[in-house]
């Protein structure tokens, strides 16, 4: 049987992992992360995991509860933080 898996996007993937790196510098678990934001545990980790694209809405809560600009969740985001590792 052929493997019908489809590979995350890479942007998600790397979106995904600013969320979870900034969380993490936080100290926030990702059931915090989605009860601050009004979001299950369940979304907020397939997005780290890059199975979820975080829409934009997302994005801005998680970013307003943080109390990061917006920008920090973008791949340029992600580059940085990842620079800084």
């Amino acid at each position: 049987m052929p493997d019908t898996t489809i590979a995350p996007d890479p942007e998600n993937v790397r979106r995904g992992a600013t969320i979870r790196a900034l969380r993490e510098a936080y100290g926030l678990k990702a059931r915090q992360l989605g009860e601050l934001i009004g979001k299950s545990e369940d979304l907020i980790t397939a997005i780290e995991r890059g199975e979820r694209r975080a829409t934009p809405g997302t994005c801005r809560a998680i970013a307003d509860k943080l109390g990061v600009p917006l920008a920090a969740i973008t791949v340029e985001g992600y580059e940085q933080i990842r620079d800084a590792s």
